[in-house]
């Protein structure tokens, strides 16, 4: 067996924390050290049991890492992952791959010059379940797919927004939380040529989203909508859905809907809808659960994934260009959201 590889985060928040539980239960690595200027990094340091380094320099003067997760603000992520692939130390960025394009080219340009691998946290796609319902699409049961419709609907408690930036621009749920269906929905359908969107601030009233509308036409025809609040007391999200989060209850529901001309598929709740006789809504639709079980390890896959990479075992689910995609695809949505106008991605 191959030695366990050595991951470094850079960045301690929230997701940086995820991430280094999340190497603590993977079997290809284990956790190198912290970077963090912030003075929580030296209780997660103690608590993980890992050596701390406050300054990037500073870690590449020791015992490089074999890879590092970079989970700092967006704004810092060209500067953070630049100087890692240019030392030709392998990066997962956590998502978005920046907050605009020209430093997401950048950062992208970074990885293709020093020939170094760069990898986009979207950790959903490490889940069985989205695996499950390409290898479905791939294999045409559907037909050809004509028409896609996603729900992330969810109450968030008020204690939620005490955090002040989450009620300034970039901290409402289309950049929250919508990101990720988005990712999911272009995995699966492929390019998106078109966007139209639609945004309210009726119920909360703050100077952000907590409501939005998307429209999406892809180079394929078929056409998609998601809708996202965080104002809807409602089971269907990906959340409250998929069970990859023992922090949400999970309601044994879907929130996914893809529908072709030979037959429909609804997800996390794996259902695949289809006809024994003829098509016709005359005739009884029969419908087959192919949910194993839930996956709560996608964190976990990621890393190994991850891993994969580094030993050229694999090559990266969510590249750069993936997520310099979906960067202007979200850059669309925000400019079409102002005029509700279509706008060419």
């Amino acid at each position: 067996m191959s030695r366990k590889l050595k991951i470094s985060v850079i960045g301690t928040g929230l997701m940086g924390i995820q991430h280094i539980e999340a190497i603590k239960k993977s079997k290809k690595a284990i956790l190198h050290s912290i970077v963090d200027i912030n003075s929580n990094a030296e209780i997660v340091s103690k608590k993980y049991k890992s050596k701390l380094f406050r300054r990037i320099e500073d870690l590449l003067k020791s015992n490089k890492p074999d890879g590092v997760i970079v989970a700092t603000p967006n704004q810092l992520h060209e500067k953070h992952s630049n100087i890692f692939l240019k030392n030709k130390i392998p990066v997962l960025l956590e998502k978005p791959i920046s907050h605009e394009i020209s430093s997401a080219k950048k950062i992208v340009n970074f990885s293709k010059k020093y020939k170094t691998p760069l990898l986009i946290g979207f950790h959903r796609r490490h889940n069985q379940i989205i695996s499950k319902v390409k290898n479905i699409l791939s294999s045409k049961k559907l037909g050809k797919v004509v028409s896609a419709n996603v729900l992330c609907w969810f109450y968030k408690h008020k204690e939620y927004y005490k955090t002040k930036w989450r009620t300034k621009k970039g901290g409402g749920p289309l950049n929250i939380n919508l990101v990720h269906d988005l990712d999911i929905v272009c995995y699966l359908l492929g390019t998106v040529k078109y966007v139209q969107a639609f945004k309210s601030n009726k119920i909360r009233k703050f100077n952000i989203e907590d409501t939005a509308s998307i429209n999406l036409i892809f180079d394929s025809g078929a056409l998609c909508t998601l809708n996202v609040s965080d104002t809807i007391v409602s089971p269907w999200s990906y959340e409250l859905t998929a069970g990859e989060n023992p922090v949400y209850p999970i309601t044994n529901q879907s929130a996914y809907y893809i529908g072709g001309t030979e037959g429909s598929i609804q997800f996390p709740n794996l259902k695949l809808w289809t006809y024994k006789k003829e098509r016709s809504w005359w005739n009884k639709i029969l419908v087959k659960n192919n949910r194993d079980k839930k996956d709560s390890k996608t964190l976990v896959n990621q890393i190994d994934h991850f891993a994969d990479v580094i030993n050229k075992k694999a090559k990266p689910k969510v590249s750069g260009e993936d997520g310099l995609n979906l960067l202007k695809i979200f850059k669309a949505i925000e400019k079409s959201s102002k005029t509700g106008q279509k706008v060419k991605v």
